[in-house]
């Protein structure tokens, strides 16, 4: 019970429909299972309320949370996907890396690619994106091409589910009825995120699940209907601007779209909501917390907010100072202040001077030697608490608070 509980939405989808805790479901959960005498759905208001087990969390978590995870659909078995008999009928186009070299060479081939959906007979262009608001309201919105003109422009909201989720049902509403039009063979769908349009070819466990299943009976019908069909997912950066992308993201900015109450959420936008709150108790804690030290420096990212701890995309300050094990070892020594500067060494050795070799400060600190010492080139101190101010002074000036030197 404490197990399924724990991940309740993932072991409740690999559950046979036989095995006897379905019987303890409510009705909706039991997948058809008969009920058992002591179920939840059988006791009285008062007894539900006074009642502490995990089986009511686990029913209550699952009436919160759309259903979405199917791993035992035939399509997902070995020998069953999509890729198994079809792996040339599909491709994906993405720059080789983020240098605006590379992303200039794709946007031209990009272009080259939709021009020829455009010209050739028998194709078609989907432009697809989704996003979300801080009212939690999911817009995804599609457009299709053919012949140079919009044909069909299609959108659909939602609330409560991911980013990902969003883009995922962006390119869900184009490819259905771009694959059911008569003497379609190539299809060209155009995205900023080639990871979710990937989903829909993988085998693996995912609790999106049921969102691919539709779409992937549907690719897999296309293919079999006619040895000619393709389709082309193409990655569109959004900063890019690529004209029609931009039409796309501008609608999806624009809608107004209220959001519904009482609605569902998505296993993964229920994933994401406990994971800010983890997230967000930590970084109080770290702020608080008197053992970070009193001398601790706090830098602000590139969007002028304070960094704080967390796990994603490397870190909070490791991206920006992980280039060497020197230039990582001087920031730490300059961020919490065990540096070899006069004004840290004084707190061991009282009897060493605490003045700036410069002869203009009484305390050599570490805002004075990044900020006003002459020893140091003026061009390259920082103008502001931006982390990255920080890290060029240290790059400039190789030798500062490495103890090899101090």
């Amino acid at each position: 019970m404490c197990k399924l509980n724990g991940r309740h939405y993932l072991r409740y989808g690999s559950i046979p429909s036989m095995h006897t805790i379905n019987s303890l479901l409510d009705s909706q959960h039991a997948k058809n299972y008969p009920p058992h005498k002591t179920t939840t759905s059988k006791l009285t208001d008062k007894q539900q309320s006074n009642l502490k087990s995990p089986i009511k969390d686990v029913n209550e978590r699952l009436n919160g949370v759309k259903e979405c995870f199917n791993p035992l659909f035939p399509f997902f078995s070995l020998g069953s996907r999509v890729v198994n008999h079809f792996s040339s009928r599909f491709s994906f186009h993405s720059p080789s890396s983020s240098s605006d070299e590379d992303l200039y060479h794709h946007i031209q081939n990009l272009n080259q690619a939709f021009r020829s959906s455009q010209i050739a007979p028998h194709n078609i262009a989907i432009v697809a994106d989704g996003g979300i608001k801080k009212s939690q309201v999911a817009t995804a919105v599609t457009h299709i091409w053919s012949e140079n003109s919009l044909v069909q422009c299609l959108q659909a909201n939602s609330t409560n589910i991911t980013s990902i989720e969003a883009k995922l049902m962006a390119i869900y509403l184009g490819l259905i009825p771009a694959m059911e039009e008569e003497n379609v063979h190539n299809i060209i769908v155009i995205t900023d995120s080639i990871a979710a349009a990937k989903k829909f070819f993988e085998s693996k466990t995912d609790p999106l699940q049921n969102m691919f299943i539709p779409v992937t009976s549907a690719i897999d019908s296309f293919f079999r209907k006619d040895g000619r069909n393709k389709i082309q997912f193409w990655f569109c950066f959004s900063k890019t601007k690529w004209p029609k992308h931009k039409l796309v993201d501008d609608q999806v900015k624009a809608d107004k779209c209220a959001p519904i109450f009482p609605s569902k959420e998505s296993y993964l936008f229920n994933k994401k909501k406990e994971c800010d709150n983890i997230l967000s108790e930590w970084q109080d804690f770290f702020m608080s917390n008197p053992k970070r030290g009193q001398l601790f420096l706090d830098f602000e990212d590139k969007n002028q907010k304070v960094i704080k701890p967390t796990y994603a995309k490397g870190g909070s300050w490791l991206p920006s100072i992980g280039f060497t094990n020197s230039l990582c070892a001087r920031f730490t020594h300059m961020t919490t202040g065990h540096a070899p500067i006069r004004e840290y060494k004084q707190r061991f050795l009282s009897h060493l001077p605490i003045s700036c070799p410069c002869g203009k400060a009484k305390v050599q600190t570490r805002e004075y030697i990044v900020m006003e010492c002459d020893t140091y080139d003026p061009s390259t101190r920082p103008c502001n608490i931006i982390i990255n101010s920080f890290v060029y002074f240290l790059v400039d000036n190789s030798s500062t608070f490495s103890f090899d030197n101090g």
